[in-house]
């Protein structure tokens, strides 16, 4: 967050509002004018915030930049009169300094699966075990390793670097947007990890971040650490690489256990398994028919995700038919 920020085109009955939405929180004091142009300033006196208002509709507010009580009026403000000033804060890549002292990688598996929880990772590695680990991730493609390669690597891993993680369930999943949670529970993972510790280089992958988010990570910035979101972050950057590995061996693990307990047999004995849960694998849709056929009167298990636009296809076919012609197309 900058010590200043500018909403423009400010009417003055809007302004009137805005005064008014903060009295409701706050104690303001009117100040005297002091320049040309200048139709009123206040302060918030118990917040350290003071405000501009000009003739030209300029509405400017001034506070330290790690005030989080001068974040959070911004961001309300921003959102309740739709200000949208929020949304051209562009994270570009920072220039990572020689005097960082610890490396913050993050990066979630399972986001876009239509079986599971989505988890998210996150590392933070000494400058000093950054080769470390460059050695143990000797591929840019972690995606491509398979589970004995991913659990080999995170026990590796784990030795040079402090790991946590995030599990977001399938009903959590369902009940807001996938990034807006992103959002939520990547500040959350990082308000954890970073307590305390200064320097930072923070890498996240840029999956579409909005306001909330950007605000925390331009607070970071303020505080003097370094800040990279980038698309395909986790292709780039060691310490990302290893928060995949991290994410993505949770995600293993619950996937295994899921075929283990949840798997369904037909009258003729075959056995259908959720398997990975790839929207795109005809194994989803047909372990999803044969749970419907098989226990009709049954919700779908707590593991799928019911807004997925696969499973909504199937549920409406269930439902605009009878039980015994579900699966005669």
């Amino acid at each position: 967050m900058n010590s200043y920020h500018t909403f423009k085109n400010i009417s003055p009955s809007v302004y009137q509002e805005i005064k008014d939405f903060i009295r409701l929180k706050h104690e303001i004091q009117v100040l005297e004018k002091s320049s040309h142009g200048l139709k009123e300033s206040f302060v918030i006196s118990s917040e350290f915030i003071k405000a501009h208002y000009y003739t030209k509709g300029k509405l400017l507010f001034q506070s330290s930049p790690t005030n989080k009580a001068y974040a959070k009026l911004i961001l309300e403000l921003d959102t309740n009169f739709s200000l949208n000033t929020l949304d051209e804060i562009r994270q570009k890549p920072g220039a990572i300094t020689s005097d960082v002292k610890f490396f913050v990688g993050c990066d979630e598996s399972g986001a876009g699966e239509t079986f599971g929880s989505m988890f998210l990772g996150c590392v933070i590695v000494e400058a000093e075990n950054m080769k470390n680990l460059e050695r143990i991730l000797d591929t840019n493609d972690i995606k491509g390793l398979n589970e004995y390669e991913i659990l080999e690597k995170y026990n590796k891993i784990k030795k040079y670097c402090e790991v946590s993680k995030i599990k977001c369930g399938a009903s959590e999943i369902d009940e807001t947007s996938k990034n807006t949670l992103l959002d939520q529970k990547y500040e959350e993972l990082l308000s954890g990890v970073i307590s305390g510790k200064e320097k930072l280089c923070v890498i996240i992958d840029d999956y579409g971040i909005k306001r909330g988010l950007k605000l925390f990570l331009e607070n970071l910035k303020s505080g003097g650490n370094v800040v990279v979101v980038e698309h395909k972050a986790d292709e780039k950057y060691t310490a990302c690489q290893a928060a995949s590995v991290v994410a993505r061996k949770e995600r293993f693990e619950e996937i295994q256990n899921l075929n283990k307990e949840f798997n369904v047999q037909s009258k003729s004995g075959k056995t259908f398994y959720p398997g990975s849960g790839n929207a795109a694998n005809p194994k989803t849709a047909e372990y999803l028919e044969a749970f419907m056929k098989l226990y009709p009167s049954k919700d779908l298990p707590p593991f799928v995700r019911r807004k997925w636009s696969n499973v909504q296809k199937l549920l409406q076919k269930k439902h605009s038919k009878k039980i015994s012609r579900f699966f005669e197309d």
